[in-house]
């Protein structure tokens, strides 16, 4: 007869827990579909704006939304740093735990603004932006983003993965809207920001709602120490889930480069779609036990959403493309569409393999991704002096960048593997 187990709380529990496959895919089903609808959402906005714009002004609004990625790194940081924070702490949900988080989504955001009005000249001169008013509207986007990130994070670290999922969607959607009535009633990128942020602002106190109204307190060292050491690492990491996109418009035609722009969509669904496992597991590498426990079937599960993904590519070979983006692309890729989704499964295995590093302070799984990104940038570069640039070949080789990755990743959690 088995024997009972007591819990962590001290109840006694007649039954056995269940595997940690099972305890993570309800929570990461549903913040995946909350994730690629925010996606959707923002994809949306993409193509009512440019509808709505004129060519030259749609591309200023896509260059300052890429500006919006890198800017919100600090606050993805400050995310990973709060759920892991609270993933490793005992009365997790003590309201001044929260109130210090909350003290530093404040801090950070104020660092953020700080940082981007000094930048505010030089990127209006770098982009040739006609409206200096557009980076002042980017710059204060970034507050609302800092301070939902944070909030999303004290919900993740506790585990309320209904409310995450409802405040990561209701921010999207805010900005959609806000978006869209800013390009409607303005009809220029400032407005469309200026809307944007106004609609952030309300998801901000949402999501500040969502976490009990936290209050503000002193002993900030900690988390800020931990949410700047997170947002290293994840700066590399955005780097490089974006620089073969950023190389394949600067080495190859304009033709080329859009076929690959295309393909770069699978890879995107590939990489999003199990997004709420990483979402759901973070919390849990805050402790070496849940770590060692966890991480071997999280990666199991991405792995195999992956190999669907990529053999369903595979199978459609080369109407994959066309399916994606129409009848005008494919011909470069022909068959090969698949090693795109491969590259979003293998990018979504070293996002894993990262947020254990950064659990687990491990330094030099923050520089690995950079020395990768740094990597697939030479590679490329020699394959396009050489004259042997191609789509397939620079796809190929963000994949066995990816792969590389993956394997010294996997290497240095050996020791993290179950005792057999």
């Amino acid at each position: 007869m088995a024997q009972p187990l007591i819990r962590p709380d001290g109840v006694v529990d007649g039954t056995a827990p269940a595997p940690p496959s099972r305890r993570l895919l309800g929570p990461a089903a549903l913040v995946s579909v909350a994730f690629l609808g925010a996606n959707a959402l923002a994809y949306a906005f993409t193509l009512v704006a440019a509808r709505l714009l004129v060519p030259a002004a749609f591309g200023e609004l896509a260059a300052l939304l890429g500006v919006l990625l890198v800017g919100t790194v600090p606050a993805t940081g400050l995310q990973t740093a709060a759920a892991l924070h609270l993933g490793g702490v005992a009365g997790r949900r003590s309201p001044l735990v929260l109130a210090r988080l909350h003290a530093s989504a404040l801090v950070t955001a104020l660092v953020v603004v700080i940082a981007g009005a000094l930048a505010a000249a030089p990127l209006t001169a770098l982009l040739h932006l006609p409206d200096p008013l557009a980076v002042v509207w980017l710059v204060a986007l970034l507050v609302p983003s800092t301070l939902v990130s944070g909030y999303q994070g004290m919900l993740q670290g506790t585990g309320r993965y209904g409310q995450l999922a409802a405040v990561n969607g209701f921010l999207a959607l805010a900005k959609l809207l806000g978006g869209t009535a800013g390009l409607l009633v303005g009809g220029t990128p400032t407005a469309a920001l200026a809307g944007m942020t106004v609609a952030a602002l309300v998801a901000a106190l949402a999501g500040w709602a969502a976490c009990g109204r936290p209050g503000v307190a002193r002993g900030l060292r900690t988390p800020l120490t931990a949410a700047l050491r997170a947002s290293g690492a994840l700066l590399g990491f955005v780097l490089l889930l974006n620089l073969d996109l950023l190389l394949a418009r600067h080495h190859l035609t304009a033709g080329h480069a859009g076929e690959y722009a295309v393909g770069s969509i699978v890879t995107k669904i590939a990489f999003w779609l199990p997004q709420g496992v990483g979402v759901v597991l973070l919390p849990r590498l805050a402790d070496e036990a849940h770590r060692r426990r966890s991480l071997p079937s999280a990666l199991a599960v991405v792995a195999g959403v992956g190999a669907v993904l990529t053999l369903g590519t595979a199978a459609l070979g080369s109407a994959a493309l066309p399916l994606v983006g129409g009848s005008a692309y494919g011909d470069a890729l022909g068959t090969a569409a698949s090693l795109f989704a491969a590259l979003g499964t293998g990018l979504a295995l070293a996002q894993l393999l990262l947020y254990s590093g950064i659990a687990a302070a491990d330094r030099v799984a923050v520089g690995s991704v950079w020395v990768a990104a740094v990597i697939e940038a030479v590679v490329v570069s020699v394959l396009s002096a050489t004259g042997r640039l191609t789509v397939v070949s620079l796809a190929g080789t963000a994949v066995l960048t990816a792969v590389l990755l993956v394997g010294a990743g996997l290497l240095r959690t050996r020791p993290l593997s179950p005792e057999r």
